[in-house]
């Protein structure tokens, strides 16, 4: 470490520096203001254009036009009703295609009763034998859009044919 013996001289800024250093601070300033100002004049005199104008256009419009406009918008309401309507409709006609293909050809159902809501059958029916309504039952839980079997109600008929009544929960997907 040098120790130093003779001081050095503080080097003093250039007086012009000085000016234009509070120039541009002064600049600055006179920027901001000036921009909120003119931003809240224009704000001020665009909403008064745009009130002017929209009495002008109430001015202009027949007693036809404005039945007209009030028509069109109850239609313009009506078809987005029906939009959401339409989006959330579950087609039920997907699920009998559905169970044409995995029904096994010796089982006869004789009722149904199907929930879209959510996504809940229950299948009653009569098969050929024991061994019938066990192929139908590793048919429904080998189906991927089958979340749940439920073998609910088994009886044997008159003639030996096996009643039963099957509880399903179906993927929701199957209904879109």
């Amino acid at each position: 470490m040098a120790i130093e013996i003779i001081p050095k001289e503080e080097i003093k800024p250039v007086p012009w520096q000085r000016i234009l250093l509070y120039f541009f601070i002064f600049l600055l300033l006179i920027s901001i203001a000036g921009y909120f100002a003119l931003d809240y004049y224009f704000l001020k005199k665009a909403q008064q254009e745009l009130q002017t104008l929209e009495m002008k256009i109430a001015e202009a419009k027949t007693p036809q036009q404005i039945a007209l406009e009030k028509e069109i918008l109850d239609y313009q309401e009506k078809i987005e009703d029906f939009a959401s309507l339409f989006l959330a409709h579950k087609k039920s006609s997907n699920f009998f295609n559905f169970l044409e293909k995995i029904t096994h050809p010796k089982i006869f159902f004789s009722e149904l009763n199907l929930n879209t809501t959510g996504s809940q059958v229950n299948l009653s029916g009569q098969a050929e034998s024991f061994q019938v309504l066990g192929e139908q039952l590793l048919i429904f839980r080998n189906t991927k859009s089958i979340q749940n079997v439920n073998l609910s109600e088994v009886k044997i008929g008159k003639e030996g044919e096996i009643g039963f009544t099957f509880n399903l929960s179906l993927n929701p997907g199957l209904f879109k």
